[in-house]
């Protein structure tokens, strides 16, 4: 039974081949910290590939992948060994990257920021 993965990322790099694509697709890894606050610990890095006739995706897209995840060791160039994340695509759907959020003052400026302890609730 092979491993079901579904996560959100930003494409890379596009590798178009005769049988299809490969994206490589970065996911951020976050934690909390002591303070309550999430952060970035890190990314993991998957190679996505596609069979031909999928739409293209252009690079720093967002997307959100349905695969199955398989593992290939490699030997890298200072001789250590490596393991790569591949993911065979069952869907890749592109999603809108978030807006940024306004300061509320340029959407409302007579609106004017109340200290707490003066508000009426």
């Amino acid at each position: 039974m092979a491993i079901q993965i579904e996560f959100e990322g930003y494409v890379n790099e596009v590798k178009p081949f005769d049988w299809g694509t490969v994206y490589n697709v970065s996911h951020r890894q976050v934690i909390k910290n002591a303070a309550g606050q999430w952060e970035t610990a890190g990314y993991d890095y998957f190679d996505v590939s596609v069979q031909k006739g999928t739409p293209e995706l252009p690079k720093d897209q967002k997307v959100k992948v349905k695969g199955t995840l398989k593992t290939k060791r490699f030997d890298k160039k200072d001789g250590s060994k490596g393991i790569g994340l591949q993911v065979r695509a069952v869907d890749i759907t592109p999603m809108e990257k978030p807006a940024s959020v306004p300061d509320m003052q340029t959407i409302w400026p007579e609106v004017k920021q109340v200290p707490e302890e003066n508000a009426p609730f």
